[in-house]
């Protein structure tokens, strides 16, 4: 067996620590170029090892998905979370695919990228967190072209190149010049001397001219120029928006005023109503202004049950002049449909949202009925224009950039993530949605992360919430922050899906195409 396929275990050790519930983001980079400089090098067969061995890591990874009692290796759970692995990796094979398909064309031509810090993730203003994934993915192909430059510079015999090759490459083989210089006669005649050093030094300027060291377009430059203008576009919204850029002092920027506000954490088997509304009195009382329940706290069974809901936090609300958003399972329609409810009531006793959950999870609420995907708004005079969605909602970009249409100030999530290894997940993720749309994001999570976080997704406060409390904290108020990508939303995916579509027919057709198209081809992309 040949060396490469030692491999093998190393992406087992990658995948469990990479995609998953307990990520070392090194690990991912690695994986990246790892798998493609391997997947272009072996045979196709050696695909499928390949294949069951990332599933098999990336089920590890994920293992404790539904897990409610410490379940992890119960059988449902177990197969569950294999299923999700073997699936999830299809994609990646076939994407793994197309990319040795494209070697036959386009020989180390990359065409994906890598994730990073603060500001790279100011990256998501302009092309969403799908441009984050696109740099991750480029990376892959741009590690793995200089993993195979490497191996050929130390380990090809057929192969030599100048220590530069992999920044700055050459076309030509320098090694050849020092080599042809043994081969000079010495001569006694100091004439004749004279004559063939002018000769060889003639022969030695024409060969430098041929070589082009400081050939740009090659894949590493592209790659790290992109990498380059993306940092700077990062630093420069981070360091000259949220903090003024030149010598500025802090009462220039610094919010005048912060705002107390608050969550209501549900219990575990306990949906009485009463209970949360005196849970809600105890933060109103303290002068919380914003207060806001996890995920379907309450259950409501009939319309009895919901105007006394209503009418106790109406009372709430008229009292001490709060804005609060409570949360319910809704089984109270007559022919029993349950929903998943937000509703928002002003300090005036005015109901500002009443939305229910529109993208449901799967398998988890089946008997859930989904409600319009349409994200519900109204403008205040404390919090500027404020939006809601619960949980799952924010999974989904489309739904969510709704906000920067409707010009959002202030988002409020109520969740449930239902089990440990997912919350610290799935918060992160979401709260990018701040950065992609320009808001400031409130959430409150039973058995996860509460807190808020900027426009900017500077975060403000982040805490773990797992049952049965109230938590309050102050946080600056921001106006929305206006973004490209809140203007042209996911056009960045649709034209990265449309390149691949193209890049594809062009492939088919230069496989087909007579051959002397093929060599001028490969003289453009060596």
């Amino acid at each position: 067996m040949e060396k490469i396929h030692y491999l093998i275990p190393l992406f087992l050790i990658l995948t469990f620590f990479g995609p998953g519930y307990q990520t070392i983001s090194i690990f991912v980079w690695i994986w990246f170029p790892l798998s493609v400089y391997y997947c272009r090098t072996v045979s196709i067969r050696w695909f499928i090892p390949f294949y069951f061995t990332n599933s098999f890591g990336t089920a590890l990874a994920f293992l404790g998905t539904l897990n409610t009692n410490d379940s992890n290796w119960l059988p449902e759970y177990f197969l569950l979370s294999v299923a999700l692995g073997f699936g999830m990796n299809i994609l990646s094979c076939i994407s793994l695919v197309c990319d040795r398909f494209a070697q036959n064309v386009f020989k180390g031509w990359p065409r994906y990228i890598f994730m990073g810090n603060n500001e790279m993730i100011q990256f998501t203003s302009f092309a969403g967190l799908g441009g984050l994934n696109f740099i991750l993915s480029w990376g892959g192909t741009i590690g793995a072209y200089i993993i195979k430059s490497w191996m050929s510079s130390n380990f090809d015999k057929d192969h030599d190149t100048i220590p530069y090759q992999l920044i700055l490459e050459s076309v030509n083989d320098v090694s050849s010049i020092s080599r042809n210089d043994n081969n000079v006669p010495m001569l006694g005649n100091e004439v004749e001397i004279m004559e063939n050093n002018e000769v060889n030094s003639t022969q030695q300027n024409r060969k430098f001219r041929n070589i082009k060291i400081i050939k740009l377009v090659n894949p590493v430059m592209i790659y790290f120029i992109v990498i380059f203008w993306v940092i700077v576009y990062g630093s420069f919204r981070y360091s000259t928006t949220y903090i003024p850029f030149y010598q500025q002092n802090i009462e220039s920027y610094a919010a005048h005023s912060l705002v107390k506000v608050g969550c209501v954490i549900g219990a575990n088997n306990n949906y009485e109503t009463k209970y949360y509304v005196n849970r809600t009195e105890e933060l109103a009382r303290n002068g919380t202004k914003f207060i806001l329940w996890s995920e379907a706290a309450a259950i409501v069974t009939n319309t009895a049950e919901y105007n006394e809901l209503e009418k106790g936090i109406k009372t709430i609300s008229q009292m001490y002049k709060t804005y609060i958003g409570f949360t319910y399972g809704d089984v109270s329609s007559s022919n029993r449909k349950i929903y998943n409810k937000l509703t928002v009531m002003s300090p005036n006793g005015d109901i500002l949202i009443n939305y229910a959950k529109s993208n449901l999870v799967p398998f988890v609420e089946d008997e859930v009925t989904a409600g319009p995907k349409i994200l519900q708004t109204n403008v205040t005079s404390d919090f500027g224009t404020i939006g809601g969605a619960i949980c799952f909602d924010y999974n989904f970009p489309s739904f969510i950039s709704q906000a920067s249409k409707d010009n959002v100030d202030f988002m409020i999530q109520p969740s449930d993530t239902w089990v440990s290894p997912n919350a610290g997940y799935h918060f992160r993720t979401n709260t990018i949605r701040s950065i992609e749309n320009g808001f400031t994001l409130f959430r409150c999570s039973h058995y996860g992360f509460s807190g808020a976080w900027g426009p900017y997704g500077q975060t403000y406060v982040a805490v773990e919430t797992v049952d049965d409390l109230i938590v309050s904290f102050q946080i600056p108020l921001h106006k929305r922050v206006k973004t490209i990508y809140g203007v042209f939303g996911e056009s960045w995916a649709w034209i990265c899906l449309a390149f691949s579509i193209l890049f594809c027919i062009i492939i088919i057709a230069l496989i087909l195409s007579p051959n002397h198209i093929k060599r001028s081809i490969k003289k453009l992309f060596p």
